[in-house]
This record gives structure tokens, sequence and C-alpha cells, in this order.
């Protein structure tokens, strides 16, 4: 097993539950490295920068909505693991988000810690 860091990425205008998935997964293993945007277009930013291992992104936000995001976020790098977040129960959204080429999706609110045992991608 490799010391690597794992970028996580998440994408919330949730202030709070930004700060409660980054101190979760940040205490959860030393080597995941943690980054919050409150907002579409700086998550995009963000990812042009330095790309992560796995970005966990809200699918209702003001301006860019998370279905947006994925969509452009799947033009820049496919290979990047999406999980979306949502709080509405339409099934059809989580089908979008799936079809749209997310990994994974999940109810809000948390009840759990989201597990992320194979986030790593390959270069």
């Amino acid at each position: 097993m490799t010391d690597e860091q794992i970028r996580i990425l998440i994408v919330d205008d949730d202030p709070d539950l930004l700060d409660t998935l980054r101190e979760y997964l940040e205490d959860l293993v030393d080597r995941y490295v943690v980054e919050t945007a409150a907002r579409g277009i700086e998550a995009l930013e963000m990812v042009a920068r330095a790309r992560p291992h796995l970005v966990i992104l809200d699918v209702e936000m003001p301006g860019m909505n998370g279905i947006q995001v994925l969509k452009s976020l799947r033009a820049v790098d496919p290979t990047i693991p999406v999980i979306m977040l949502t709080a509405t129960t339409d099934a059809s959204v989580a089908s979008e988000t799936l079809r749209q080429g997310a990994v994974s999706y999940a109810p809000k609110p948390l009840t759990s810690g989201i597990s992320i045992t194979s986030s790593r991608r390959s270069r």
C-alpha cells in the first residue's frame, strides 16, 4: 500500500455540510486531503488547477447546478469519480446523475459517513 495522498473535492452550497464532511473525511484517513467549494464554477476552477481523485457534488446549488457541473467535469476529465448528493426524493434526478456519469448517488441529509474505499484513479 502506498502513502500517496488522496485528493477529495466536496462541492455544496451548505457551509455546515462542507465542514462536517471535510472534518469526517480528514479524521477518517490521514491520506485524505479534502478541499471544498461552495459553487459549481469554483469547483471547476479548482479541478482545472489540480485534479482530485474524487468529487462529492451536491445536485441543487444556486447558479450552476450539480448536473451542469457534472457534465462540465466529464468534459474535462471523464475518469474522476463523482458521488452526487441531494435532498430531493425525485428518482428521476438520481437517474439523470447516473446517466451523466456519476458513480453513485446519496440522499441528504446524510445519516452516516460516505464510504470511500476505492477512490484512487489510475494515472
